[in-house]
């Protein structure tokens, strides 16, 4: 057997029936058994891992492995872990007052590790430091079930196990203490033990697969807190952990597969396999087949996942997990109701066996801060809504007198740069902003854009119809970039000489959504528009209603001249890229729900219903600027006149009801003028693509964002359009 045996998705074992026959018939690859091959062919020293792997229940079988199990079986069941239940309540109290002190919170760094730290090593028996370089060693030795590993893998292991097992406690510490430990509880018991099993050894091997139970707390976290606000509300209330704790485990349970093979020719369930031939049982997609039976059956959810696997070597810390989940998930959600993740800065490790969450970074609470001399940070939707709706007392940033002051002062001639300033609508204020807004809404109301329907629907066939071309599908450059592109060049009139340098150049046009850019940022946001308007002309008459800008030549503002005009539809333009970034985003959040859940995707009711909770959450800007002008109290921040105020928008979301309410387009007078185009093409877009591609699935946290500080703006989001849906029984 080889890495190749995941190599054909299809082939993998599905249904729960046939998944538990294989668990229950097939053995487990022996590593222990590589490993002897690999020492005899090299002469290498893999002692230390050679050690842990044969002490593991991985490495027996038969009547040695049914003694273990029996063994081990009392301290493992919920009476046995009860005792440790205090210590598992007050680290995760403990836990979450660290955590109120992190500089840069993050949910894996700075809880479920620590949490692993505290719990694990103490339950087990083992005497280990809670430093970086323990967590990193239990961590890779953690990869002692992934069969076939290469030689410089197996030695990293090796030296990891090694300094585990030095961890031990020494014979006769923590004897008799309560509760009494796993190491402990063996020695006891040692006589009932196989013969030749060491059980530090033995002991260790179950920290590392404990750490599974961590990943998958971890995994929990980032699917509870990348849904809806009330998720994680619901997660603080009496009673959610005993009701909710079996549904999390089967859906984000750190195991992806499971290998096992057949160590003689037989027939499993009716299936015949050879001597040496290995299966691949899919956990994810028996967990959805299990789900839907109990769903259709009207049954509890209890036993509704094989997230531990099944048959003889069914994991034996079940309750230890669900101990963890039950515990640590409702103290966090009720510490920190307010827990707001970054989800462009999360990471994620995935391997053919399984997934987990490497980084969560996150903001804790919705308290506005000051954090700078001149900038604030707002956070509650009392501050926000009054700065967003109060333009006597905050207006927008002043860029055109920003510009023109930094330019007289450095000499630099920087006259596009002040042009598009001048024209960028979230930058104007008084009359020249209200003239021209005037304008734009009579062409971007609900009423005018009627007759662009069929525009959106015309992008709408040809992005699906390319997308379905593509021999790596990819619903970033596949169907989002491309139906923004098509949709927002033909209403907003962005007709080029050269439109293949125009959209090479265009992803820059987004940059000027920042204020207060350094220099070499503003150099390269003036060269980029000052080479995109002069590529720029107004777009020759065509069938169909005129664009928007014929619309405004032909009733330009007062004051508005063309090179004007083309500036306003450019920098419309570059903030059109939001779009495609909502709608990329939104699919993300769609796709990673389970597939019971997203079947409704397809239906217009469903996108009507679900649409504004989708673009507050998936919404690609983080932040909306405003700048005091005078001195004033904000809550509990006094500003100067002149500081800046950054709304800081996926926080605020959190905060809105369903979405109602949501900060993404902004409020008041400088309230977004393309968001009514927005959200027709996105109540468009979502449901024509479900129904297109109803099997659409994700590949596993494939999906990349790009490093943007104002935008979360996914760069790649791989997909898969054939999946075989299992049969289930």
């Amino acid at each position: 057997m080889t890495r190749h045996v995941w190599s054909d998705p299809d082939s993998f074992v599905k249904t729960p029936a046939m998944a538990v026959a294989v668990l229950r018939d097939l053995e487990l690859p022996r590593i222990d058994r590589y490993l002897d091959e690999i020492a005899e062919r090299g002469g290498v020293d893999l002692d230390a891992l050679r050690r842990l792997s044969a002490n593991t229940l991985v490495a027996m079988s038969g009547e040695a492995h049914l003694k273990v199990r029996r063994v081990i079986a009392p301290f493992f069941s919920q009476s046995g872990l009860a005792p440790w239940r205090p210590l598992m309540k007050e680290a995760c109290h403990s836990v979450c007052e660290e955590l109120k002190t992190a500089r840069d919170p993050d949910l894996v760094r700075d809880v479920t590790i620590p949490l692993f730290l505290k719990v694990m090593p103490r339950i087990l028996g083992l005497d280990m430091p809670p430093t970086r370089e323990h967590f990193q060693a239990a961590e890779t030795a953690q990869r002692l079930t992934e069969p076939y590993l290469s030689l410089p893998t197996l030695k990293a292991l090796n030296r990891a196990a090694s300094l585990l097992v030095s961890t031990c406690a020494q014979t006769g510490e923590g004897e008799g203490s309560a509760p009494e430990s796993l190491l402990a509880y063996l020695r006891r018991r040692k006589d009932d033990l196989p013969d030749g099993l060491e059980p530090d050894s033995f002991v260790v091997g179950l920290l590392v697969g404990s750490n599974s139970a961590t990943q998958s707390l971890a995994f929990a976290l980032h699917g509870l807190l990348s849904g809806p606000a009330q998720l994680w509300a619901a997660a603080g209330t009496p009673g959610w952990g005993a009701q909710e704790t079996q549904r999390l485990l089967g859906l984000y349970q750190s195991t992806r597969t499971l290998v096992r093979v057949a160590n003689e020719a037989r027939d499993v369930a009716g299936c015949p396999y050879h001597q040496g031939q290995s299966a691949v049982v899919d956990i994810v997609a028996a967990n959805a087949c299990l789900r839907a039976d109990s769903l259709r059956a009207d049954r509890g959810t209890r036993q509704s996942h094989m997230s531990f696997g099944s048959g003889a070597h069914r994991c034996p810390g079940v309750f230890l997990s669900e101990m963890l989940i039950e515990t640590a998930i409702p103290i966090l959600a009720r510490t920190f109701p307010d827990i707001t993740l970054k989800t462009d800065e999360g990471r994620f490790v995935v391997t053919p066996m399984m997934q987990a969450p490497t980084a969560l970074p996150c903001s804790l609470d919705k308290t506005s801060r000051r954090v700078s001399a001149r900038l604030c940070d707002i956070r509650d939707m009392g501050s926000a809504h009054r700065i967003l709706k109060d333009n006597d007392a905050f207006a927008p940033p002043p860029m055109e007198s920003h510009l023109t002051a930094l330019s007289q002062a450095s000499g630099e001639d920087m006259d596009q740069a002040i042009r598009i300033a001048r024209n960028a609508l979230f930058f104007m204020d008084g009359a020249r902003h209200e003239a021209l807004k005037q304008v734009l809404m009579r062409f971007l109301g609900a009423a005018q854009l009627q007759p662009w329907q069929s525009v959106v629907a015309a992008a709408l066939d040809t992005a699906l119809q390319e997308l379905s071309a593509m021999a790596r599908p990819d619903l970033v450059s596949g169907y989002s970039d491309p139906l923004r592109r098509s949709i927002m060049t033909r209403i907003l009139g962005i007709s080029c000489r050269d439109p293949q340098r125009f959209d090479a150049i265009a992803p820059h046009l987004q940059d000027v959504l920042e204020p207060w850019l350094s220099m070499r940022k503003l150099r390269r946001v003036q060269a980029v528009f000052t080479e995109a308007l002069s590529l720029m002309q107004v777009p020759a008459a065509s069938e169909g209603p005129p664009s928007l800008l014929e619309h405004l030549v032909a009733d330009a503002p007062a004051g508005l001249d063309e090179a004007d005009l083309k500036a306003v539809v450019l920098v419309l333009y570059g903030a059109s890229f939001n779009l495609s970034h909502t709608l990329s985003n939104a699919l993300l959040s769609i796709l990673s729900q389970p597939v019971e859940e997203r079947t409704a995707a397809s239906g217009q009711a469903w996108v009507e219903a679900n649409i504004d909770e989708l673009v507050a959450r998936c919404s690609g800007p983080k932040f909306i600027y405003r700048v005091a002008r005078t001195d004033q109290s904000v809550g509990d921040l006094a500003m100067k006149a002149g500081d800046t105020a950054r709304l800081n928008v996926h926080v605020l979301n959190r905060q809105a009801p369903a979405g109602k309410g949501h900060v993404s387009f902004g409020k008041g007078l400088h309230r977004c003028v393309g968001a009514t185009l927005s959200m027709m093409v996105l109540k468009e877009a979502i449901p024509a693509i479900f129904r297109r591609f109803p099997n659409l699935a994700l590949d596993v946290q494939a999906h990349r964002y790009h490093p943007m500080s104002e935008t979360v703006a996914l760069s790649t989001l791989p997909c898969i359009f054939s999946r075989t849906e299992p049969n289930h029984d």
